[in-house]
């Protein structure tokens, strides 16, 4: 019995032996970000510009966290989609508004006909159902300002919707130069024109406004002198027939940004290829950073501008109180379905799309900050919940039900609040400029 048990012995303590050597399934690397697991099937040796681990002692590469599947996550499960689902609503668009439109041209008010009056209402419905559906697809997108929609100043970004700089003022005054056909003896061309009489937020004025007297001050109002004399309906069609183009032009910016994107040597494919040779991205955590940084959209625009401002947590139109006419969508009344369609978006780049998928919960998970990441959802719930429990439309809450976007405001800052800090320090990753200061 005793010579069987040597041999057994023997395997003992050589088990005990390499168990003593520690091989570790995450590693620190230079940068002072943990690493996380890999695939079983991953190639340690393929070139990429993942945080690279260390030899082991033994001659193997030790597993980490690969960089590059995150970016290919995010791209693949998030991006590309939520581009590909706005270029399909945009496209959409121009027919519906024109069918709504010629109705508009030939209704006459009149004529007392109740048949053509219903049909009206329902093709009027049905081109501002189809803003909704765009608008709701583009708050997707706002959460997700990279790449095309962040070079030039965001120049593109800002053609497919300039808020908070919108002018309705501007709108005013190039439906009537669309009508003319010129402005100043040059043919009018709305792509020469600036972001501010262009996409989602003129949409909105000229689909839901219904005053038609034009916005303008007196100053600014030489080119409409004639405007609130002429008969509403005339109005309505002027208006109508720009929303045309406008949708058109629309349209025309959502095929540059999917093409910016996904087409030939597109953005999507520096991404997913970021720290190769000649790659914008020298590194893939400065791809992450990218992503990470255009987050920070809960922070100023969401936290700050959508419920901070109307709230009269910071100054506002009507002296720091609740103010319903700084809410951002004021005609279409569409502010609370904004907001949540931009809680859904942060948690689609942070989950990599699904709980299934590699996403930034599994990046803190690799640098050991599973708690920050548990906070994180919590948060994300918890905001969810709480734009959702507002039952009415934004202006009615600030008015009737102040506490729950209070509520609301209390539960973005929450996550955002572990954003700027635990978040990008354990990741390891920079403040966006516009935040370095904010310590709100």
């Amino acid at each position: 019995m005793a010579l069987r048990l040597k041999p057994l012995l023997l395997v003992t303590s050589i088990a005990l032996v390499l168990s003593g050597c520690g091989e570790s399934v995450s590693s620190n690397n230079g940068e002072g970000h943990a690493q996380q697991k890999v695939n079983e099937n991953q190639n340690q040796g393929n070139g990429d510009n993942s945080s690279n681990g260390g030899d082991n002692g033994s001659g193997s590469q030790t597993p980490i966290f690969d960089e590059a599947s995150l970016l290919t996550s995010l791209v693949d499960n998030v991006i590309t989609p939520t581009f590909t689902e706005f270029d399909s609503k945009a496209k959409a668009q121009p027919a519906i508004v024109k069918a709504y439109c010629d109705l508009e041209a030939s209704y006459d008010p009149t004529m007392g006909d109740e048949e053509a009056k219903t049909a009206l209402n329902d093709a009027k419905n049905a081109a501002q159902n189809a803003w909704k559906e765009t608008m709701v697809s583009w708050q997707h997108a706002e959460l997700m300002i990279v790449g095309p929609l962040l070079a030039n100043d965001k120049s593109l970004r800002n053609r497919i919707y300039s808020w908070p700089n919108a002018s309705t003022c501007s709108v005013d005054q190039d439906v009537v130069f669309f009508s003319a056909g010129d402005i100043n003896g040059n043919a009018y061309d709305i792509s020469k024109r600036s972001d501010k009489r262009r996409g989602l937020d003129a949409m909105e004025y000229l689909l839901f406004n219904e005053n038609m007297a034009h916005s303008c001050s007196a100053n600014a109002a030489e080119s409409l002198n004639d405007w609130n004399t002429q008969s509403e309906q005339s109005r309505k069609v002027a208006r109508c027939q720009f929303a045309v183009e406008v949708a058109k032009d629309l349209s025309d910016s959502a095929t540059e940004l999917l093409y910016e994107w996904s087409g030939e040597d597109g953005y999507s494919s520096k991404f997913k290829n970021a720290g190769q040779p000649g790659n914008p991205y020298s590194t893939t955590l400065n791809a992450i950073n990218e992503i990470s940084d255009a987050l920070f959209y809960m922070t100023e625009e969401l936290k700050d501008y959508k419920l901070a401002t109307p709230l009269g947590l910071f100054d506002n139109r009507c002296g720091n109180i609740a103010c319903p006419e700084e809410v951002e969508s004021i005609y279409a009344k569409h502010s609370i379905e904004n907001i949540r369609a931009n809680i859904a978006a942060f948690e689609k780049i942070f989950l990599g799309g699904t709980s299934d998928n590699t996403g930034f919960d599994d990046f803190l998970d690799s640098n050991d900050a599973t708690d920050t990441k548990e906070l994180m959802l919590k948060g994300i719930t918890d905001a969810k919940a709480a734009a959702d429990a507002i039952s009415t439309d934004l202006q009615t809450a600030l008015t009737n039900d102040t506490t729950a976007v209070e509520h609301n405001h209390a539960k973005v800052k929450d996550v955002t609040d572990q954003l700027k800090n635990d978040f990008i320090n354990k990741l390891a990753l920079e403040l966006p400029k516009t935040s370095a200061g904010d310590n709100d």
